[in-house]
């Protein structure tokens, strides 16, 4: 039988950068990209093209992955030989990490709220 890709349960993916040093690298990215979408002010920035965070338990660098079923995307991560954190539910999302056998992060996430 074919393996699934992660690809099915992803309804959306964005890059998104996490640092201690939230404020200016919001400053940065504001005078390249312009004015974020979003911003909660503190910690959370959503850019056209990227998010920023200041999460300190995650790379620098990962992918966060939009999807209605977090478990579904761990099996396939898990099918793929990925490594797969526990999941975890916050004030906003349910959320699980995934790491490639390469070292690739992506944050399989569902939003509580529609």
């Amino acid at each position: 039988m074919e393996r699934v890709p992660l690809s099915h349960v992803f309804e959306k993916l964005s890059v998104m950068h996490s640092t201690p040093h939230w404020a200016e690298a919001f400053d940065d990215l504001t005078e390249v990209l312009g004015p974020a979408a979003f911003s909660d002010g503190r910690a959370w920035a959503k850019f056209t093209t990227l998010c920023l965070s200041d999460e300190t338990d995650v790379p620098p660098w990962c992918l966060m992955g939009k999807t209605h079923d977090v478990t579904a995307a761990a099996t396939l991560a898990r099918d793929a030989g990925w490594d797969v954190g526990e999941p975890t539910v916050g004030d906003h999302e349910c959320r699980v990490m995934l790491r490639s056998p390469h070292g690739l992060t992506v944050i399989a996430y569902s939003p509580l709220t529609p």
